[in-house]
């Protein structure tokens, strides 16, 4: 039985991309018969897996709101725990050890701890999945056997900032068909007030990288004016202190439900009018697939290029609040849905690419 070891700040619970896709990439590794070791931050959450055992070593890093002093104390302990980690691999032998990038997007010891593993003769690749890391810090990359790259954007970004083209590998993000329970729906919809009331929503961290301030300004100046019953409903973790954004969240219409989990986001988005999401910095936004996956009508993020080849017309390119706020009023109007191939998502498909790059066969 092949074991590999999957090294990830996040595995479940929090709603992010990376709480969806591990879980799912672990599961059809499982099911291949493959012995799993996850090394990611500490849970109250049972992991149960088949062939999964679950090391929670770091510290939580997504189940709080912003706070400076906090989140700064607790990635400097963050970075002294990587010191464990060779050890640890040690003890398990992997003949593979997967690696999400995110580790490398800010100053920190991991790429030396990463350097020491590497030395030792364990075959790594490392899961680039979003474009995020400093050009700098790519050059780092070119010591991993492979990279995985989840979209086109991410796959030219890491061949811009100088990474070999033939170390990387272009895996779409997976993505399993979805359904919501409409009984439990309603029932949330009901409990938050939304019962009746049409709203857009947006899921994801509210903060300036993922463009929230421009949704905020594009609704409450444009948007509300000319369809004063719309809500805009907003579900994540606060991961910002401007207080303009904070001000902006208490506006009329606009309704911030907190952090809610994937079943609820799901339950959200179904009941929505449109689905937004502005971030110019996704690699393949989670959200988005799954209000795609979902049939909901949706306005996608730009630098996305597969978005733009498959549905252009839903892509909001502007940075202009009035011209975002034109696009949303005549999406909703139309109340046009973009045909995405999102088959080309499927985990069954998705786990025969991922057999293609690993180092060692899977049963």
């Amino acid at each position: 039985m092949s074991k590999i070891v999957i090294i990830t700040p996040i595995f479940s619970g929090s709603g992010t991309g990376a709480a969806v896709y591990y879980p799912l990439l672990v599961k059809n590794l499982a099911e291949k018969g493959v012995k799993l070791t996850i090394i990611s931050e500490k849970t109250q959450e049972k992991i149960s897996i088949e062939n999964c055992e679950y090391l929670g070593i770091f510290p939580t890093r997504s189940g709080k709101e912003k706070q400076i002093i906090r989140d700064s104390l607790g990635y400097g302990w963050q970075n002294i725990l990587y010191l464990r980690l060779p050890k640890i691999v040690k003890k398990i032998q992997p003949e593979l050890i997967i690696v999400h990038s995110s580790f490398y997007n800010l100053p920190g010891i991991f790429p030396q701890v990463m350097q020491k593993i590497m030395a030792s003769g364990a075959e790594c690749i490392i899961d680039v999945r979003d474009v995020l890391i400093p050009r700098k810090q790519v050059g780092n990359l070119g010591e991993y056997k492979k990279a995985i790259a989840c979209s086109e954007n991410v796959f030219n970004h890491l061949i811009n900032c100088g990474l070999a083209k033939e170390k990387i590998n272009y895996i779409p993000i997976p993505q399993e068909q979805l359904s919501v329970n409409l009984i439990e729906q309603e029932q949330l919809l009901l409990n938050l007030g939304l019962k009746d009331t049409p709203y857009i929503f947006y899921a994801g961290m509210i903060k300036e990288l993922k463009a929230v301030d421009l949704l905020l300004e594009a609704f409450t100046e444009y948007v509300r004016e000319k369809l004063p019953e719309l809500v805009l409903v907003m579900a994540g973790y606060i991961k910002t202190s401007n207080q303009k954004i904070i001000k902006l969240l208490q506006e009329k219409n606009v309704c911030y439900v907190g952090n809610k989990n994937r079943k609820e986001v799901l339950q959200l988005m179904k009941g929505a009018k449109l689905c937004i999401n502005l971030s110019p910095n996704e690699g393949m936004p989670r959200s988005s697939l799954e209000a795609l996956a979902l049939k909901c009508p949706v306005l996608l993020p730009p630098n996305v290029p597969e978005f733009m080849r498959f549905c252009p017309d839903f892509v909001v390119t502007s940075r202009q609040p009035k011209e975002i706020a034109d696009q949303i009023i005549k999406v909703l109007e139309s109340g046009a849905i973009p045909s995405y191939p999102i088959e080309l998502h499927f985990p069954e498909r998705v786990i025969r690419e991922y057999e293609q790059v690993f180092v060692v066969p899977l049963d």
